[in-house]
């Protein structure tokens, strides 16, 4: 069993550090891009609702501790859900996200929008059993508060949400990609 969880825990970092490598490798040379990393939990899977095959608010609680920065991230989801028992790939289909951020431990902004596409893909272990979910997900900002208030085209800010979640413990470990610097 702990080499099970050791092993699923290696898998989880080695798929974030490809990640976090290939996002940087995919940027611009534009000095101002930034990655996050975050760590949260799953607060709530969701509700299923059967007849359209859709499952609303599927939940993320996140926080990212830098050397003078903080990060929260909030992000619900809503995803097609068809043969949710047999398939391992579900299109996320819309949802809502938030992210605000501190400075030397003083308010910036909020940056807030919707998400505008993406997917989660199941990885089953050995005994065909979920092991963990793997999500990329485009978010779109509508809007901002203090700092991002101002921004001038802050509703054409695009940016990446990828993480990995454990499906027994519902830990996620996250990056969202922004190409500028928050």
């Amino acid at each position: 069993m702990i080499e099970q969880i050791t092993k699923i825990a290696m898998v989880i970092i080695l798929a974030i550090s490809l990640t976090v490598s290939t996002a940087a490798q995919s940027q611009t040379n534009d000095d101002l891009a930034q990655i996050i990393a975050l760590t949260g939990v799953e607060t709530s899977r969701g509700t299923f609702e059967p007849i359209s095959n859709m499952s609303y608010g599927n939940t993320f609680v996140f926080n990212g501790f830098a050397a003078s920065e903080t990060h929260h991230l909030t992000i619900s989801l809503d995803y097609l859900c068809e043969q949710c028992d047999t398939n391992s790939h579900f299109p996320v289909t819309g949802g809502s996200w938030s992210l605000v951020v501190f400075r030397n431990d003083v308010y910036v902004g909020t940056l807030y929008g919707k998400v505008s596409g993406g997917a989660i893909d199941v990885v089953t272990n050995r005994n065909g059993e979920p092991g963990f979910r793997q999500m990329q997900i485009n978010l779109r900002a509508t809007g901002g508060l203090g700092r991002f208030a101002v921004r001038r085209g802050a509703t054409n800010i695009n940016g990446v949400y990828e993480a990995i979640t454990d499906a027994h413990s519902n830990r996620t470990i996250a990056n969202i990609n922004f190409p500028f610097g928050l």
